[in-house]
């Protein structure tokens, strides 16, 4: 009963103190980094999953980069201690919670400029937010071109084995732009 009450204190009291961190240091890679360590030491063995997707920091990335991930696997660490609270502190039924709070609908009728925004929002280090934009370009042309669909498949199949090393939030936003394989098609049947 004690060490439930000192998990519930000790997550209370980290949530508080990752939200004044956040506030004050959020681009300082060093401080970023000596939370990030924090809560995984006090929660890893504690919390089911918690350390599981997280994004690889790399040393030798920029500092403005390594606080972009720094802060997006902050993110996910407080919504899984967030969801441990919200799940009664305890284990029990917390992965089918996670996935529940995850599900997200599937926009099957995106467009390139719908999903460049909401990509643009995202949290996703500088460098890889440029590949992204500059791949959604190129696919965006072959999407565009008078060919048959075969044809435009064969082109954009490079471009689906590249997203599938990307991570799950950003490949469901683009995944459904390859049906707009059929754009020129459907276009040219409406008129």
């Amino acid at each position: 009963m004690q060490e439930e009450k000192n998990l519930k204190q000790m997550i209370e009291e980290d949530l508080l103190h990752c939200q004044t961190v956040w506030e004050a240091y959020s681009h300082d890679k060093e401080k970023m980094g000596e939370l990030f360590r924090l809560l995984l030491l006090h929660y890893e063995g504690e919390i089911d999953g918690f350390d599981e997707d997280l994004c690889v920091i790399q040393n030798r990335e920029d500092s403005a980069d390594m606080a972009a991930v720094y802060r997006k696997n902050i993110s996910r660490l407080m919504e899984r201690m967030e969801a441990f609270r919200e799940n009664g502190y305890s284990n029990e039924g917390l992965m089918e919670y996670y996935i529940r709070k995850e599900q997200k609908e599937i926009n099957f009728f995106a467009d390139f400029t719908t999903v460049r925004i909401a990509l643009g929002m995202e949290q996703i280090p500088l460098l890889e937010k440029e590949e992204i934009m500059e791949k959604l370009d190129e696919m965006e042309e072959i999407c565009a071109q008078v060919v048959p669909r075969s044809k435009k498949w064969e082109s954009l199949r490079e471009y689906l084995i590249w997203l599938s090393g990307k991570d799950v939030n950003i490949a469901m936003q683009i995944l459904p732009l390859f049906f707009r394989i059929n754009d020129t098609i459907t276009k040219r049947q409406g008129s």
